[in-house]
């Protein structure tokens, strides 16, 4: 072996163990001194395009506010008085028994503190990496303004990334009965918050096509229940939930609505479009039998649970950011997947384009802000927002590109997961 080739074999050479443990140390300090810079100066959180509003756990508080609303005998899904902004109650029912455990809006600071610190530590737990530009990748993740967003408000999508967090688990299991507990989580999360049944995907995971049988069917049975139980607030959902726009907001339809044009009609469009990408990609043969690695699985079906729901928010509804925090799960297989070379050449480069694209669409809408704030009190008010709505327009294919990317794995795992399931 010549002089010359020895130093690219040893930066592509894995590092000792003690190395990476001083990369996940770098992580962990790293976010933490990120988000502590927030909370010791907050008028930072505009220059990466949240809006603090000086408060703290702000989601949290409206669902405490309609605890307290219905404990004094108020209807929790008018205008609330007691939240800050007088919210309606806008998810199911269940919510409102968390007055039950005793909980008031006096409890919010910890219950927030509780809420984002669980998220943290399970995702910090997650992610290791074990090179320098892995650190800087996971950073990148973990630290976007979607996610810093979801931490400020204390989000309860949060809770739902919680319920999912053990899903992967119980499906990797060798235990029969521990797999079987899985569609219990996504009934749990969907009974919540609907989505999550878009999780659901991640059970057409391989095993047997009996076990994979009965698993569906389980499934099927759990949402019905779900479904019985979460009829009434359904019916008014629509009306109450509040309509993000802007940056910080993402969805198939944001062009359509920022332009004005409303209803049935673009959402059928958007749908068709993901419906024919989606198709397109089933009969590609990017993929050809492509079967992940098992040292690599976990990693798989925490992208495939990730990318399932994020797929299924973009498609039926206008989503605020915060439902990004389930980018965390892509991470780990996007960045390993390029460099595998047991995958096909298409599929490395398919992951190389999503990864670049996942940073994108985290960061646009922070790196539009920060420049459109270095405006104020220079351009007037109403042009400066003109720009904004022009730059929002303009980040939309960034989205779609990036979603048509995820269509694909999640078109090779569904097409390897019903094969299974209709075998004979």
């Amino acid at each position: 072996m010549s002089n010359d080739v020895l130093p690219a074999v040893a930066l592509l050479a894995p590092l000792p163990k003690s190395s990476t443990r001083w990369l996940w140390a770098l992580l962990v300090l790293g976010t933490i001194c990120y988000i502590s810079v927030f909370v010791f100066y907050p008028n930072l959180f505009w220059l990466v395009g949240v809006n603090h509003y000086g408060v703290w756990f702000l989601d949290t508080y409206a669902l405490l506010a309609s605890n307290d609303a219905v404990t004094r005998g108020l209807n929790a899904y008018a205008a609330n008085p007691l939240d800050y902004f007088g919210r309606p109650h806008v998810y199911s029912h269940w919510w409102l028994h968390l007055r039950d455990l005793g909980l008031t809006r006096a409890d919010n600071l910890w219950v927030g503190l509780a809420l984002a610190g669980s998220f943290l530590l399970v995702t910090l737990s997650r992610l290791r990496p074990a090179t320098p530009r892995q650190l800087l990748f996971y950073f990148a993740v973990l630290c976007s303004s979607p996610v810093l967003l979801a931490v400020n408000r204390a989000n309860n999508d949060l809770v739902v990334f919680l319920l999912l967090t053990p899903l992967v688990s119980c499906l990797l299991d060798r235990r029969l009965g521990m797999r079987l507990v899985a569609p219990f989580f996504i009934a749990a999360a969907a009974a919540l918050k609907y989505y999550p049944a878009a999780a659901a995907l991640v059970l057409l995971a391989a095993v047997p096509a009996r076990e994979l049988r009965w698993r569906v069917a389980l499934m099927g049975g759990l949402f019905l229940l779900v479904g019985m139980g979460a009829k009434s607030d359904l019916a008014g959902f629509g009306a109450l939930a509040p309509q993000p726009e802007g940056f910080l907001t993402f969805g198939s339809t944001a062009f359509s609505h920022s332009l004005g044009w409303d209803g049935w009609v673009p959402k059928l469009f958007c749908a068709a479009a993901g419906a024919a990408v989606f198709g397109w990609f089933w009969h590609a043969r990017w993929f050809a039998n492509w079967i992940v690695p098992d040292e690599r699985r976990a990693d798989w079906l925490h992208f495939v649970l990730g990318a399932a729901l994020l797929v299924g928010c973009f498609f039926t509804s206008l989503n605020f950011a915060y439902r990004w925090v389930f980018a965390v799960w892509l991470a780990p297989l996007l960045w390993s997947l390029p460099g595998d070379l047991s995958a096909p050449l298409p599929v490395r480069r398919l992951a190389a384009v999503t990864r670049a694209l996942l940073l994108a669409v985290l960061w646009v809408d922070a790196a539009a802000s920060f420049a459109l704030n270095r405006f104020i009190g220079i351009v007037p008010g109403p042009e400066l927002q003109r720009w904004a709505d022009h730059g929002f327009l303009l980040e939309q294919p960034l989205f779609w590109a990036f979603f048509f990317c995820v269509l694909a794995f999640l078109a090779h795992f569904t097409r390897l997961g019903l094969r299974t399931l209709l075998a004979k």
